[in-house]
């Protein structure tokens, strides 16, 4: 509602100034003169009280006036332009010169009032950020802390302003602290965190400390003497004398599971030697070559290891060979390609060897990219740098092994073709794909494998049988498909050493049906993370793969599952 100063809306003789209703206490008469300023009566003379009566004049509003308002139709924008703030004016103001007010005509003194205050307002407020409302106020009140007058007559002698932002802005002031105090929980959160995997990490170097040192203690006290499962049981014995009738049983069925065993290896390398001769592949001046290679050695990395060695493996070059024959346990009978070598679990592994390889090992790891390992792809992919890393510290393992990396989800991706790993090796990126199936990758396998283990016999005296590291997250989509997949690969000549890890929903199920063997069927234990699942499977393909690599630096078939805390062996909990 506006606020006139001036009581009347026309000229009234000075006669009529009583009837104006309500009449302030504090008023001033105003006589217009042409051309001349306008006069403002002060005392009243006689004379003017007698002959001035018919004088028209203008009454002004002398007294003091308090408002309160809010600002709305003026933006208080700040500094950045986007938002705005919001102000409540609390003014009292008063006329000091009562002909200005007439003259300028001013009928309402609000608009003059808060006209003059909202321009100093908004230029204040484009100086500071939204978040600095109480700055703006400071700064405002302090310059608005004194008397104004107006050019139109009119004094602001009391201002204080309020100032906040309006409700996007406290919306927007809101979320940014909102956002601030979630950063600092995380920052607290992750700093716990790390003081937490910290304190883990020292007690486990303290726990595998101890087992060194034990280990250590038993290597001393056994060092020179003969390790034998009758040497065991002597042992067993002189602890619990208690269970000889158990020891003696045992070393009972040790004897006639060696003499099977034996029975068993000589059967196969009959078998073996005799489907060698009917294809044309050995003849008669390539069997002492063979006998030396296949027939000769007990000891492991032989015969039932899974491996053959060339007739003119270990010659100095140059010299005659029994013929161009190049032939191992993968291109020998289906018999003899069954023996893939013993699978133990824990142990220490061989030593390393600092002699060339005598073996070539090809090794396939196989991840799942389906949308269920989107949450441990990132880990899958620090898992091949940690494998590059290992390999590439260990030049000697790496000289024995031959990596190749397929990701699979709806179809299957050589995303590494089989390589010897180095610092230049270049290691591939992981990324999720749609679909979840595991034919089209066990397809993929049973084309490679052959190829490639034969381009590898071309290089090398000894191949030893293919290992696959399958890692299952996701519920395959053509469960009634891969099977047949999977049992036509087993079914080849060069069939693989399949490990399986899986570490999603049904685990057990899911690795005991893809594992080659029992034995090499791994699941994450029951209510694990998968990305720390992901972590312990990298563990677990580091520590597998240097064992294997050492042995087949010495010419062994030998596959030592060690599984780190997360996970654990199938079969053992059956």
């Amino acid at each position: 509602m506006p606020l006139s100063l001036i009581l009347n809306d026309r000229a009234v003789p000075r006669s009529k100034v009583g009837d104006i209703s309500p009449l302030p206490p504090a008023v001033a008469v105003v006589y217009p003169v042409e051309g001349r300023p306008f006069e403002v009566e002060t005392v009243r003379t006689f004379g003017q009280r007698v002959f001035g009566g018919s004088r028209p004049c203008y009454v002004v509003d002398l007294s003091d006036h308090r408002r309160q308002a809010a600002v709305t139709r003026t933006p208080l924008t700040c500094r950045d332009g986007g938002h705005r703030f919001r102000a409540t004016i609390d003014v009292g103001f008063r006329v000091h010169d009562p002909a200005l007010v007439v003259s300028r005509n001013v009928r309402d003194a609000l608009a003059v009032v808060y006209g003059y205050l909202t321009d100093r307002i908004r230029i204040t407020a484009a100086q500071f950020d939204i978040t600095q409302a109480l700055a703006a106020q400071l700064r405002i009140n302090q310059e608005l802390d004194r008397e104004i007058p107006l050019p139109e007559g009119v004094t602001i002698y009391y201002c204080k302003i309020q100032m906040e932002p309006d409700e996007a802005a406290a919306r927007h002031i809101q979320e940014l602290a909102e956002a601030e105090r979630r950063a600092s929980l995380g920052v607290h959160a992750h700093e716990r965190r790390i003081g937490e995997v910290r304190s883990d990490e020292q007690v486990k170097d303290i726990v595998e400390d101890g087992r060194r040192r034990r280990q250590a203690d038993e290597r001393k006290v056994l060092d020179g003497r003969r390790i034998d499962i009758e040497e065991l049981i002597r042992e067993h014995l002189v602890r619990h004398p208690e269970e000889t009738g158990q020891a003696l049983e045992m070393l009972a069925r040790v004897r006639d599971a060696e003499v099977a065993r034996h029975e068993l290896r000589d059967e196969r390398h009959a078998d073996m030697v005799k489907y060698l001769i009917e294809r044309g592949v050995v003849r008669e001046v390539d069997l002492p070559g063979l006998r030396a290679g296949v027939l000769g050695a007990d000891g492991p990395g032989t015969g039932v290891s899974g491996v053959l060695e060339r007739p003119d493996a270990g010659r100095q070059p140059g010299l005659p060979a029994g013929g161009p024959v190049v032939a191992d346990a993968h291109g020998g009978a289906p018999a003899a390609a069954q023996g893939a070598g013993p699978v133990r679990w824990g142990g220490a592994g061989p030593a390393p060897a600092s002699a060339p390889a005598t073996g070539l090992v090809p090794v396939y790891v196989v991840l799942d990219t389906s949308p269920a390992a989107a949450g441990c792809v990132v880990d899958l992919g620090n898992a091949l740098r940690s494998l590059q890393t290992l390999l590439a510290n260990s030049p000697d393992v790496a000289s024995a092994v031959r990596l190749s990396v397929i990701t699979y989800a709806d179809g299957a991706d050589v995303v590494l073709p089989l390589t010897e790993v180095s610092w230049r090796t270049g290691v591939p990126g992981l990324t999720t794909s749609p679909g979840c199936r595991y034919r089209p990758v066990l397809r993929r396998l049973k084309d490679l494998i052959p190829l490639e283990t034969e381009r590898l016999k071309e290089q090398v005296p000894r191949v030893l049988r293919p290992v696959v590291f399958f890692l299952s997250v996701g519920q395959p989509e053509d469960d009634a498909e891969w099977p047949a997949a999977h049992a036509e690969l087993m079914a080849h000549t060069y069939f693989p050493n399949i490990v399986a890890c899986a570490i999603g929903a049904d685990r057990a199920r899911v690795a005991q049906r893809i594992a080659s063997r029992p034995a090499l069927a791994v699941a994450a234990v029951e209510g694990a993370d998968p990305a720390q699942s992901a972590v312990q499977f990298s563990v677990l393909l580091q520590r597998t793969l240097l064992h294997l690599g050492r042995s087949a630096i010495a010419g062994q078939m030998e596959l030592v599952l060690e599984c780190p805390q997360g996970l654990a062996p199938v079969a053992a909990d059956e």
